[in-house]
């Protein structure tokens, strides 16, 4: 029998989103973080198209593609969750402020940083912890500002 959904499955769904992107804001994504919001197969698709599945490798990928920048700030809005029982899509829109790290841009450059505006969209399972991320994708719309230098796609 499935569980009884409501606007308390919602918001734990919504938060998850949130609570992810506070810790890539404050640089602190770690394996704990990475489990208490992705499911152990859990995938998370960059902008660029490349899926990271499991725990270890979307952490790894995380914490390396972190390093990059000095600070960056997430804010996302309009955050819509469909609920069927034990599963959920949610979609939201982001708007990102990324400041490169030290050595990543040109430093000919007058600009170090990059804006981009774009379109969370993810599968969430009920689990016996919670609600889990089953999938993330981040779809990038639109960006402006500097470009890295010597940063490979598989990166970010």
């Amino acid at each position: 029998m499935k569980a009884t959904v409501g606007s308390g499955d919602q918001a734990e769904i919504s938060g998850l989103l949130c609570r992810y992107y506070r810790a890539v804001d404050d640089k602190r994504v770690d394996h704990t973080i990475v489990e208490a919001t992705f499911t152990a197969d859990g995938r998370w698709v960059s902008p660029t198209g490349i899926a990271r599945v499991g725990h270890e490798e979307i952490a790894v990928q995380q914490i390396e593609a972190i390093a990059l920048f000095r600070a960056t700030h997430h804010m996302t809005t309009d955050h819509i969750v469909e609920l069927d029982g034990d599963a959920a899509r949610l979609q939201a829109n982001v708007t990102a402020m990324h400041l490169w790290a030290s050595g990543t841009t040109d430093p000919a450059t007058l600009e170090s940083h990059f804006l981009a505006g774009g379109v969370f969209q993810a599968h969430a399972v009920r689990t016996s912890a919670g609600w889990r991320f089953s999938e993330l994708i981040l779809r990038i719309v639109w960006r402006t500002g500097a470009l890295p230098v010597h940063v490979s796609p598989d990166k970010v």
